[in-house]
C-alpha cells in the first residue's frame, strides 16, 4: 500500500516530507527537522495519526500551530477554488456564528460602500432615504436636526472611521467612543446625540441589508438626568422688567415669553395676522434652516393675552418697514420676510439680570420663561388640562385627549384671568420704557384691527 506521504533527504541532510491531499495533489514541503530517516518516519507518522502536522518546523522544536491532512487539503482548495458570491457570504456567516470573525465585507456589495459617503448622505435632507421614508409615513423630521446629526458625524465619527466601509462597522466601534477623552468632557445629552448620529444610520442599514452587523442593540447610553433648570421668582421677574433695557424689542419678546409660555421660535415667527383681539394664534415656529415651519408638536394652538399685551405687540409690529401687511413679522429682522435673530433676546436678558444684581445670569436661559409660566399657572389654575391647552405640551395621551375636549372659551377665559393676575402687574412695569414713543405713534396711525 502506498504511503500517504513522500519522504526525501534535502541537501542540508535534513529529511522533508510532502503529504498526499484528497484532490490528488501534494502539500507544500515540510521539514521534519530530523537527520535520521527512522526518526523522520516516526515523526511524520505521529503527525498523521494525531492530526497535528505543524505549520512550521524550527529544528526539532515544533510550533503550537498544527494542521491535519484534511485541513491542508481544505487550504489548498481554498486558494484555487472558484467561489460564488453566495458561497463567500455563507462562509462568512458560519465564521461569524462560530465567533471566528467580527465582520467582513464582500467586494462589490452594498456593505462595501464607503461609510463616509453613506453617513453624509443619510443625514442630508435632500438625499436621505431615511428622511424620505419618515416623510412618506407622515412623520416629522427637521432640517436643523439633520444638520446637527451630520455635524456630529463630521466632528466625532469620520476621523475615527476614516476609510472604512458600511459593513465593517461593529458595535465595538460604537462603544469605543465612550473612551474618547474629548467626548468624556461633553454633557451626557450631547454624548447620547453623538451615539445616535451613528447608530440610527447603522440600524437603518442593518434592516435594509446594507450590513450584517448589529451595531445598535446593547448600547448603554449616558444618564440624562440633568440639573434642574433655574427659573426666576416672580419678584425677580418684576425687578427685571422694572429697569431700563438696552433693547426695547428684546424686552418685549422676553415679556411675551413670560406672559404666554411661548417658545422662542414661536415668538420669532409671530406675524401681524397671528395677533387676535384677546389671543395669539400660534401656528408657526421659526428655524434658521427652514424658515417658517409648523410648531414643535405639529399642532397649532391659541394663547390668551391681555389687552395691554396686544397693544404692545401691535405697536412693535407697526414699526415693520417692509410693507408686508398682515404677513409682516412682529419682531422683524434686517431683511424682508424674516424675523430678527432671537438669540439676541437672551443676551439682553442677561444684561438686565446683571442690572438687578442677579448672581449668575448665565444659568437663566430664554426657555426658563416657559418653565416659569407653566409652574406659576399650575399654582393658580391647578387643572393640568387647562395649562396643557395653553402651553401646547403633548407628552401624555390622556392629557392630549382632555385638552381636545375642553371648551375653548372657558379655557381661554381661565388662562387670560390667570395671566392678568400673575403677569399684568409685572408687564405694567414696562410703563412706556418697553415701547418707544415712536412705536406708540405708529400704533395710533396704523389702524390695525
Amino acid at each position: 500500500m502506498a504511503k500517504p506521504y513522500s519522504l526525501y533527504k534535502k541537501s542540508s541532510g535534513i529529511y522533508a516530507v510532502q503529504f498526499s491531499l484528497q484532490n490528488g495533489s501534494r502539500s507544500n514541503v515540510k521539514s521534519t527537522g530530523c537527520r535520521d530517516r527512522k526518526e523522520a518516519e516516526k515523526m511524520v507518522m505521529n503527525w498523521l495519526v494525531n492530526g497535528n502536522i505543524p505549520s512550521r518546523i524550527n529544528g526539532k522544536e515544533e510550533t503550537k500551530a498544527t494542521l491535519t491532512v484534511d485541513k491542508m487539503s481544505f487550504f489548498t482548495m481554498f486558494h484555487s477554488f472558484d467561489f460564488t458570491s453566495d458561497d463567500v457570504t455563507e462562509m462568512l456567516k458560519i465564521m461569524k456564528e462560530r465567533n471566528m470573525i467580527l465582520s467582513a465585507v464582500v467586494p462589490d456589495t452594498p456593505e462595501a460602500k464607503p461609510v463616509k459617503e453613506f453617513l453624509c448622505d443619510f443625514w442630508n435632507m435632500e438625499k436621505s432615504p431615511y428622511v424620505a421614508e419618515k416623510k412618506l409615513r407622515g412623520q416629522q423630521i427637521h432640517l436643523n436636526y439633520c444638520e446637527t446629526m451630520r455635524s456630529r458625524i463630521t466632528i466625532y465619527w469620520l476621523p475615527r472611521l476614516k476609510d472604512r466601509t458600511v459593513g465593517s462597522i461593529t458595535i465595538d466601534d460604537v462603544k469605543d467612543i465612550f473612551n474618547d477623552p474629548v467626548v468624556k468632557k461633553l454633557a451626557h445629552k450631547t454624548i447620547n446625540s453623538i451615539i445616535s448620529a451613528l447608530t440610527i444610520p447603522m440600524k437603518w442599514a442593518y434592516y435594509n441589508r446594507l450590513t450584517r452587523n448589529n451595531c445598535f442593540d446593547g448600547i448603554i447610553k449616558c444618564s440624562q438626568k440633568g440639573k434642574t433648570r433655574k427659573i426666576l421668582t416672580m419678584e425677580q421677574a418684576a425687578a427685571v422688567f422694572k429697569i431700563d433695557w438696552e433693547n426695547d424689542t428684546a424686552k418685549l419678546a422676553n415679556a411675551v415669553a413670560m406672559c404666554t409660555g411661548m417658545r422662542q421660535g414661536e415668538i420669532a415667527a409671530l406675524r401681524i395676522e397671528d395677533i387676535g383681539v384677546d389671543r395669539i394664534y400660534v401656528n408657526h415656529s421659526w428655524s434658521k434652516y427652514e424658515g417658517l415651519k409648523c410648531c414643535k408638536n405639529g399642532d397649532g394652538r391659541e394663547v390668551a393675552i391681555t389687552k395691554e399685551m396686544r397693544d404692545a405687540l401691535l405697536a412693535q409690529a407697526s414699526l415693520n418697514p417692509y410693507g408686508e401687511g398682515m404677513q409682516g413679522f412682529v419682531f422683524f429682522g434686517l431683511k424682508p420676510s424674516q424675523p430678527t435673530d432671537p438669540k439676541n433676546w437672551l443676551k439682553y436678558l442677561h444684561r438686565a439680570l446683571i442690572g438687578i444684581g442677579y448672581s449668575n445670569p448665565n444659568e437663566i436661559c430664554f426657555h426658563a420663561w416657559r418653565h416659569l409660566w407653566c409652574s406659576r399657572m399650575m399654582d393658580i389654575i391647578g387643572d393640568k388640562r387647562v395649562v396643557m391647552a395653553g402651553s401646547g405640551h403633548k407628552t401624555e395621551t390622556m392629557l392630549d385627549h382632555y385638552a381636545e375636549h375642553l371648551e375653548a372659551d372657558t379655557t381661554m377665559n381661565r388662562l387670560r384671568n390667570a395671566e392678568a393676575e400673575l403677569f399684568l402687574p409685572v408687564f405694567n412695569e414696562l410703563d412706556g420704557d418697553g415701547i418707544s414713543v415712536q412705536a406708540v405713534e405708529h400704533l395710533k396711525n396704523a389702524r390695525i384691527a
